[in-house]
């Protein structure tokens, strides 16, 4: 063999540093170009002024080779001595992607073996280690924690949104009720202080009621946190606590706790990401990131500072990337709801190309079962199975995800049509609390929109994709349209539904007969497939000419703040943690967000005054009642009949939306919580809309003291409709249990001594009439199946449209007065037409 170094003088080689330099001399696949002009400037900034920055964001839009980049960055890296170097994906099933991507470009990379090793090449430095997030962080990886940690001189996440989600899932404890006895055990613990804080809620977890999530109070879980660590620790081998278990067992005390009919969650209260020393002391740590709208969360998540969220690095001359034809069938047409557009699309099968569909829950997602479509397990490998099988050609019918909007790439003729249905819902006990308690927040919106952002881009995958994106469920669309929300997207994404808005506008211009407008829809849908030159032309013009500014919605420096308390409180600087969380309340606008930091500085004051503390609660939760309820002090406050018609506040809660179509959109959404098997949460504050809408004072006791029934509305002086909610039971239930009626029966009680001698009609809202033998109501109680309750909705929908063609100013007493009455709305046929009487039956 010719020793062709030795003819080089004996010179030493030096190794390429430069990324750019790097790319053109590696033995990439001849079918490989040259670099696209984006991923050049990004190497050439980073080369040139940050590649010593201790972290770094870059963002680049989908498809826009990002896996290269960051392993060209790695390269470079190990190049000049400053390895090892580490490439992270959000999941495993990504972790042969990659290899398989690097093997093209011809750049060195290596696995983790079975065996658990290291590789030689990644600890010399000459090859990146490709892994994904879960095999980084958790309790026992391989790569160390603590003080004894594997080092690596530069990381690289992936998909950095996707990873920072799997990763507070590996710090925190989700315990299955069928998994492990340590629930029962750990629930048996709290049960007289999760009664304390709502008794029907409580019973609703023994009751297949899933959605219901109890936190734990704080107060509580300190001074039970010994017991729950003696339980966690008895039970520390099983499969769904040993990954956590050696993370959280010292700090509990630092963590909330969570519970609902199907799991208990331990979450610790900021992410100890210095445990995981592999990533916190690398001397460079880069995210790959989409351009979502803000990437704030970094900071509480990964321990990045404000400096590298405000200054990423991106690429500022291509505004956006890949075709989007967004598409909104209700605001073509009232018509085109969920159920009519899924009929015609769900039930066919696809020969030339896939149709996916990202559903918010399993709920959801037996609609479209039912339909003919193909429903994917929750299990991550079969998910990607299914991807797998749509990328080789295998279409067939429609496939429904459940809840991933991010991690799946669906490129090309894997998907032509994207369905995104409805709002997205949160994963854990943790973030579904957050929201029920912060709804409307920017941090909460924030969230939602990257969620759904996320979702957007998952069939169009490169510069030249393109996709049909089918936006369904009256609250996506809401959040989607609403100036409100609309702010939370990307410039780029907030463009593209401005088109589809507009795309809706012209497609409402030509309906022009009864039965056209499924029509219309599939017409739309066929100019994208097809290519029209005229719809073509049109995006490109519309996309080109976006004056979108990005909006300066940021909570970057409040989410500084509650990192550097949470920082206090566990180095037992508990005053200065207080006096943090006190200035992030002096900088709240609304009451709702001062009550929930509010309630962060009672937890905090807990450790050294419990009367305080209490007080702190006390106040928080007169400001948020969805917080947790105090120990002492919550009175109850009786709604009774204001000196004020029905009608002026009809007119008043209508004079709260700038037109008629902010009417609907806000009512649809309405409609759609207001059904059985929706989340119990948002079906009772329907509910309790729609008593607003009617011009009665409406109240959730559960709710805001907890005590009482679900709903009540005061109807008019002395009269009143209380409303006991069970629409989360299955639809095939036989009867209503024994527990069922003795809780209707103590909200009665609970009526009855709070209001006296008053006119009250008692419903209870659940699937069946009939009363089990074993049960018995002691008061007169109706009730309100789904026929009866799909009446009361048609009929408060068809009162809404009496107002289409007025001005909410121009509505006159008698024209409300009539819609009340035409509409079957006035008090008589609220207490007659909408319940039955239960059946009672017989000793089988």
């Amino acid at each position: 063999m010719v020793d062709f170094s030795a003819k080089l003088k004996k010179k030493e080689i030096q190794k390429k540093r430069d990324p750019i330099e790097i790319y053109q001399n590696l033995d990439r696949k001849s079918e490989i170009g040259p670099l696209r002009p984006a991923q050049e400037h990004i190497l050439k900034r980073w080369y040139l002024n940050r590649k010593d920055d201790k972290d770094l964001i870059i963002k680049l839009h989908t498809g826009e080779g990002k896996t290269l980049i960051g392993l060209l960055l790695l390269l470079s890296k190990a190049n000049a001595g400053e390895g090892p170097c580490l490439y992270v994906c959000p999941n495993i099933y990504l972790v042969d992607q990659v290899c398989s991507e690097a093997a093209k470009f011809g750049i060195p990379v290596c696995k983790i073996p079975k065996d658990n090793s290291f590789p030689n090449d990644f600890c010399l430095g000459k090859s990146i280690l490709v892994t994904h997030v879960q095999k980084l962080f958790n309790g026992k990886t391989i790569f160390g924690i603590g003080t004894k940690y594997e080092y690596v001189g530069t990381v690289v996440l992936d998909d950095s949104h996707a990873c920072i989600e799997a990763i507070k899932k590996s710090v925190s404890l989700s315990i299955s009720k069928e998994d492990t006895e340590a629930y029962d055990r750990i629930k048996h613990i709290f049960e007289d202080d999760l009664r304390e804080q709502g008794e029907g809620s409580y019973f609703d977890l023994d009751n297949n009621a899933s959605e219901i999530v109890l936190p734990i109070p704080y107060w509580c879980w300190i001074e039970k946190s010994s017991k729950v660590a003696e339980i966690l620790s008895q039970h520390s081998n099983d499969e769904c606590i040993k990954y956590s278990w050696p993370i959280l067992r010292d700090r509990l005390n630092y963590c909330q706790a969570f519970i609902s009919q199907k799991k208990l969650e331990i979450v610790p209260i900021q992410i100890p990401i210095d445990d995981f020393g592999t990533f916190s002391k690398a001397k460079q740590r880069i995210l790959m990131s989409a351009t979502t709208q803000d990437d704030s969360f970094f900071i509480k998540g990964l321990n990045f500072g404000v400096d590298s969220i405000e200054k990423p690095l991106t690429n500022p001359d291509q505004k956006w990337s890949g075709e989007k034809m967004i598409i909104i069938p209700s605001l073509i047409s009232e018509e085109l709801d969920r159920e009519l557009v899924l009929s015609k699309f769900a039930k066919t099968e696809y020969k030339h190309f896939g149709v996916v569909s990202i559903v918010s829950s399993f709920k959801k997602a037996n609609y479209y079962r039912d339909l003919g479509a193909s429903v994917v397990d929750g299990k991550t490998n079969e998910i990607y199975e299914t991807i797998t099988k749509l990328k080789h050609g295998k279409y067939g019918p429609m496939v429904v995800l459940v809840n991933r909007y991010d991690g799946i790439d669906l490129p090309d003729e894997s998907c032509r049509i994207l369905f995104i249905d409805s709002l997205p819902f949160f994963d854990s006990l943790n973030e579904k609390y957050e929201e029920q308690c912060r709804a409307n927040s920017d941090l909460i919106n924030i969230k939602l929109a990257q969620k759904i952002e996320q979702g957007l881009g998952r069939s169009v995958r490169g510069e030249k994709d393109y996709s049909v994106v089918v936006l369904l469920g009256s609250d996506l669309v809401k959040f989607a349209k609403s100036i409100s929300t609309k702010k939370y997207f990307s410039s780029q994404t907030q463009k593209q539904i401005d088109i589809g808005i507009e795309i809706a506008k012209m497609a409402e211009d030509d309906i022009e007969e009864e039965g056209s407008k499924i029509k219309l829809i599939l017409s739309l849908i066929k100019q994208s497939l097809n290519r029209d030159e005229g719809w073509k032309n049109y995006y490109f013009q519309e996309m080109e000419s976006n004056n979108v500014d990005k909006p300066q919605v940021s909570i970057l420096r409040i989410l500084e703040k509650e990192k550097e308390a949470i920082d206090y409180l566990i180095s037992l600087d508990r005053e200065k943690a207080y006096n943090t969380f006190q200035y992030i309340v002096d900088q709240s606008e609304e009451e709702h967000e001062k009550g929930w930091y509010i309630q962060m500085m009672a937890y905090v004051r807990y450790f050294d005054s419990k009367i305080d503390s209490n007080n702190l609660q006390l106040t928080a939760f007169k400001k948020n009642s969805q917080l947790l309820k105090p120990k002492d002090g919550v009175k109850y406050t009786r709604i009774s009949y204001i000196n004020q018609s029905r009608i002026n506040r009809i007119k008043n809660k209508l004079a709260n939306f700038k037109s008629y179509e902010e009417i609907t959109y806000f009512y649809n959404s309405i409609y759609d919580d207001l059904t059985f098997d929706n989340d119990s949460e948002k079906f009772e504050k329907a509910l309790q809309e729609i008593g607003f809408l009617l011009g009665f004072e409406s109240q959730r006791p559960d709710k805001e003291i907890r005590k009482g029934p679900d709903n009540l509305w005061c109807v008019e002086k002395n009269k009143y409709i209380m409303f006991e909610c069970k629409n989360e039971v299955k639809e095939n239930r036989k009867s209503i249990s024994k527990t069922e009626a003795g809780q209707m029966d103590q909200h009665c009680a609970w009526f009855k001594d709070e209001y006296k001698e008053v006119e009250v009609k008692r419903i209870m809202v659940i699937s069946t009439k009939n009363l089990s033998y074993e049960a018995y109501f002691t008061k007169d109680v109706e009730i309100m199946r789904k026929a009866k309750l799909k009446l009361l909705k048609d009929n408060v929908k068809n009162f809404i449209k009496e107002f289409n063609q007025f001005a909410i100013s121009e509505l006159t007493d008698d024209y409300i007065n009539n819609a009340i009455n035409t509409h079957k709305l006035d008090i008589d046929s609220l207490f007659s037409i909408y319940s039955e009487k239960p059946y009672k039956m017989r000793a089988e």
